[in-house]
């Protein structure tokens, strides 16, 4: 196959590509509605604040995090990754449907370019909200090790044993154990360091939540760019014009 024959079946793959993610579109707004629903239960950082506190184990040298903010980070990680594969894939179909630089006729270009902007700058800001993801692990583990822990115990024992002979009793062993038990609390008691590990639960619940919500609104505005600029995208010089690929 010739270059301009493998670069147009490229573009055919594309627009087929595209064509499946626009149609799967409904199902991946009503999936990502669906999770902001059982992801975030709480109506306010409050009442977030009180459940995270009441689960808290204060009293536990084991940290189990918090499954409540955990899961919402996973979905989230999960939903940023897809949004940002099928936004590349827009981006992909528009640069490879790019006609030829010639004057005049250009406002198809131009919607090219603009849908091909919004689509890098939603791209660029999942991109961004994912690489902060990590954090929340770093934090919480932080602040958790400096909480009250249980206190600990510290048992020992020692046994002594000593002989003697030609005494006035004759031969004599003697033997002594003795044992010792030490208990102690490590870490501070102030409550503030408890508080600490919620509030970072509590901002994270509330930035998870509006990553959700702004990757339910960004690709919904991405879908809807893309569909009703579809024919322009696909073909920006109209059907009678060149709209054949250009490297440039």
């Amino acid at each position: 196959l010739s270059l301009l024959s493998s670069m147009e079946f490229l573009l055919q793959q594309s627009k087929s590509e595209v064509e499946a993610i626009l149609a799967s579109a409904p199902s991946d707004i009503e999936r990502i509605s669906a999770s902001l629903k059982s992801l975030f239960p709480h109506a306010t950082l409050s009442g977030a604040s009180a459940a995270f506190t009441s689960a808290l184990n204060i009293s536990s040298v084991d940290n189990p995090g918090n499954k409540e903010v955990t899961d919402a980070l996973f979905v989230v990680r999960d939903e940023i990754s897809a949004a940002v594969a099928k936004i590349m894939a827009f981006e992909r179909f528009i640069a490879l449907s790019n006609p030829p630089m010639e004057d005049g006729n250009n406002f198809g270009v131009t919607v090219q370019m603009m849908v091909a902007k919004y689509c890098k700058d939603t791209r660029e800001s999942l991109e961004k909200i994912a690489d902060g993801l990590p954090a929340y692990f770093d934090s919480r583990a932080g602040a958790y090790e400096k909480m009250p822990s249980v206190p600990s115990k510290t048992s020992s024992s020692s046994t002594s044993t000593s002989s003697s002979s030609g005494g006035k009793d004759g031969d004599e062993e003697k033997k002594s154990t003795s044992s010792s038990t030490e208990e102690k609390a490590s870490g501070s008691t102030s409550a503030d360091r408890s508080n600490h590990v919620v509030a970072i639960d509590v901002n994270f619940y509330f930035k998870l939540n509006t990553a959700l919500k702004t990757i339910l609104d960004s690709y919904a505005v991405v879908i809807d760019n893309v569909t009703k600029n579809f024919d322009k995208l696909a073909a920006p010089k109209g059907t009678s014009g060149s709209n054949s690929m250009s490297m440039f």
